[in-house]
């Protein structure tokens, strides 16, 4: 898709099985990792009905900032990575009329997981469930209305005060490390996570 607004390309990638429920789900990936790197979870959750969009926020014309404090330098691709979804959800109800856009569900990873919250944060009405794999910094939502599911990895700790103490679901994946929640994580890590979906 392209943005004329932001003359910027936002790559997604489509999946869906032969019977849709008309729900729609987003996902978006990690830090430098690609958005085809999450099918294990888009090709389950398309064999069950839903449309599954994983977006490509990171380009590699992106200036990568360097300098200041890691909220400083990550803020940025969260602000772009939420335009991004926004961006998509209001073409898709162009083209896709059929799907119920009113509760989107999102998926994200790590930096896509921070996207993925501050999306929630702006748009809260836009969704009616996060699914979380291990993101760590932005701050989840305080909304009673949104159901939260964060998977969590065993080699680190969300920042102090990203996830509140009650309103989330959180699961800790046995032997998962943060980047084994994509397609580079064990059958057994990636047949958790499907389950708990």
């Amino acid at each position: 898709m392209f943005d004329k607004a932001r003359d910027r390309n936002v790559p997604v990638v489509i999946y869906q099985g032969k019977k849709i429920n008309k729900s729609v789900v987003i996902i978006s990936h990690g830090y430098q990792i690609k958005n085809t790197e999450y099918s294990f979870i888009a090709q389950a959750l398309a064999a069950h009905g839903y449309f599954v969009l994983s977006i490509q926020h990171d380009l590699i014309t992106d200036v990568r900032p360097k300098t200041g404090t890691l909220w400083e330098r990550r803020k940025p691709f969260w602000e772009r990575g939420a335009q991004n979804i926004l961006f998509v959800i209001n073409e898709l109800q162009k083209i896709e009329p059929q799907l119920d856009f009113s509760k989107v569900i999102l998926i994200g990873h790590s930096n896509g997981g921070d996207i993925s919250m501050m999306f929630a944060t702006l748009y809260p009405d836009r969704l009616s469930k996060i699914i979380s794999l291990d993101s760590r910094r932005y701050p989840f939502p305080r909304n009673p209305k949104l159901e939260i599911l964060r998977f969590g990895a065993s080699d680190d700790e969300p920042n102090e005060g990203g996830v509140p103490e009650s309103g989330v679901q959180v699961i800790y994946v046995k032997g998962a490390r943060h980047i084994n929640l994509s397609d580079r994580g064990s059958s057994k890590i990636k047949d958790e996570i499907q389950k708990l979906c």
